[in-house]
């Protein structure tokens, strides 16, 4: 499950940033779990720095956006995975550009150090990035986890409009196409905004900046820094700023003093850089829609009349929300129990992330209350896209969910399903 949802993301992520629809196709054999995407493709340097275990945090984890990733780490995660599972050796291949990299992994026992074999061949693969996962015989089967696998793959359909997924389990194909491949979202590579800034975020990427340019050989200056946010890559606003800060000429170096950051000047950078840019309104993240939810919902076996779809935008702190939830029943003759997709920032969690919305409720309990329980034959997809977005742990399983966000999900889940929750009612009596 863990390699399926963040090779995806990643995937995703990737076609994304290269502005095409996605096309991503998933394979699970006796031998492993293999996903392939028609994004950019994978360089060869990108690879040789995730394979420093050296390092357990990304760049990437400093940068405010709504991305699929948190950690920037997520590769790196993954490769030494199959070594986990069997404590001896793993085994990843990953085919990109022209080349195939087989990557072997083992520990040194006495120094206590990963052993990393790479090699690479050439390869058929010009287009996209394959990524095979080498599953270990030591490993549990993956055959017990059929129905909760396919169930993730699906629920990437439900959240991306523009994504066309293919999956193979053993022989047994899936195909599912895009409702909308040029659906328009906040892309990954689109630049970050100011006002999802705090100065505790802005202090920890000028840091991630700084750290970085020392290990390429660079000075950055404050100009070129301003020049990477939303809204401010025009020369007269980098002036005004530059004036309204008396930093006409500063590195980005000197917003750090030693260990220390330089907090007044950075809280004034930040001032102006708000000042001189506009927020971003939270209907620019990308909104899932009611049309697509009602088409994917109805392919799951839910019946028309059912079908019920709310949606909710807003602001916290500077930063854009917009959370989206749609219901429906798959009929009489269903012996399935609920089926609940919940993601954020257009990844379906493994878990349900929303364990906390306020009160001492959680989204379980909302429905245990809306008599939609984990028995009853309904479906359930609740999602939330914001730009700065805070977990508890580094797994990503749940979200820190502001008490006015915590509310909206509360109200659209309660809206949804109220219909469901009176006929229950009136059955029950």
């Amino acid at each position: 499950l863990v390699v399926q949802k963040e090779l995806v993301d990643n995937a995703l992520d990737a076609c994304e940033e290269a502005g095409v629809a996605p096309v991503v196709h998933v394979s699970v054999d006796e031998d492993g779990i293999e996903i392939s995407d028609n994004g950019p493709g994978l360089p060869a340097e990108t690879l040789t720095g995730v394979l420093d275990f050296s390092i357990r945090v990304s760049s990437r984890e400093a940068y405010v956006a709504p991305d699929r990733g948190a950690q920037g780490n997520a590769l790196k995660t993954i490769i030494a995975m199959p070594f986990v599972l069997d404590g001896t050796e793993g085994q990843v291949d990953v085919e990109a550009l022209g080349q195939q990299h087989l990557i072997k992994l083992a520990v040194d026992r006495i120094r206590q150090q990963p052993v990393i074999d790479l090699s690479s061949v050439p390869s058929n693969v010009t287009t996209g990035t394959v990524v095979r996962i080498r599953w270990p015989d030591s490993a549990s089967s993956l055959r017990e986890s059929e129905e909760r696998f396919l169930q993730v793959a699906r629920a990437y359909t439900v959240l991306n409009p523009h994504l066309s997924l293919t999956v193979d389990w053993f022989g047994a194909r899936t195909e599912i196409l895009a409702t909308a491949p040029d659906w328009p979202k906040w892309r990954p590579s689109d630049p970050t905004s100011a006002h999802w800034y705090g100065i505790e975020h802005l202090e920890r990427l000028i840091a991630a900046h700084i750290a970085n340019d020392a290990d390429s050989g660079r000075e950055r200056t404050v100009r070129e820094f301003v020049a990477e946010f939303r809204g401010l890559s025009s020369t007269a606003k980098q002036k005004s700023i530059a004036a309204a800060t008396g930093m006409p000429r500063a590195r980005l170096s000197d917003l750090w003093d030693g260990n220390q950051p330089d907090t007044e000047a950075i809280e004034a950078l930040l001032a102006a850089m708000q000042a001189e840019s506009r927020p971003v309104k939270p209907a620019d993240l990308g909104v899932i829609g009611q049309e697509h939810l009602r088409r994917r919902l109805a392919e799951m076996g839910c019946v028309p009349d059912s079908f019920d779809y709310r949606k909710r935008e807003g602001t916290h702190d500077g930063v854009p929300w917009v959370v989206e939830a749609a219901f429906g029943w798959l009929g009489e003759d269903s012996t399935s129990g609920r089926q609940s997709i919940t993601g954020v920032n257009w990844s379906p969690g493994i878990v349900n992330p929303f364990l906390e919305l306020g009160y001492g409720e959680s989204l379980d309990s909302i429905l245990e209350r809306q008599w939609a329980g984990r028995r009853e034959p309904v479906v359930l997809v609740v999602h939330l896209a914001c730009a700065r977005v805070e977990y508890t742990d580094r797994g990503k399983s749940a979200v820190v969910i502001p008490f006015e966000l915590a509310l909206a999900i509360r109200e659209l889940v309660t809206g949804v399903t109220k219909k469901w929750a009176k006929q229950r009612k009136a059955e029950e009596r």
